[in-house]
């Protein structure tokens, strides 16, 4: 099978690789530049997002949200992270893909895969659905129960 076959959709893995710099620092805000870069195991998919954010409070909630978690990672990249993850999910799904990690600290599989697999079951569920019937008796139709408005 080749690396490069569009049926090659499954990965043991990705690396996100997450850069943060601050670039402006007020008495009231600070703001950051971020970027994110999701890479596949086989490396055959690179997802990247790039953007800016702005915080604001006063000094000790600012130094709050830069602390490390107990995986080592800075809350802000974690926050920013949980933000960019829908548009991550959406353009793996339109890649045909498997999804990126639910968290950015977190890269088991385990999470990730039930989400898919639930938002799968529901996308199927959706799919079975019947239909509402239309009337199609023609008393129906000429006389429909629906009030119109004066003008």
């Amino acid at each position: 099978m080749s690396k490069n076959d569009p049926k090659n959709n499954v990965f043991h893995k990705y690396d996100v690789e997450a850069t943060i710099d601050e670039i402006e620092n007020a008495e009231t805000h600070s703001t950051f530049k971020y970027g994110f870069t999701i890479l596949s195991n086989p490396k055959n998919v690179r997802l990247t997002i790039e953007g800016m954010a702005k915080i604001s409070g006063d000094v000790k909630e600012r130094d709050d949200i830069l602390a490390k978690d107990e995986n080592d990672v800075p809350k802000i990249l974690s926050v920013i992270y949980q933000e960019l993850f829908p548009t991550f999910f959406l353009l793996s799904k339109s890649l045909n893909v498997s999804c990126p990690p639910i968290q950015i600290g977190g890269m088991g599989a385990g999470n990730a895969s039930e989400a898919i697999d639930e938002i799968e079951d529901i996308s199927t569920t959706q799919e079975n659905m019947t239909e509402v019937a239309e009337p199609t008796d023609e008393s129906e139709l000429e006389n429909p129960d629906i009030i119109q408005p004066n003008l």
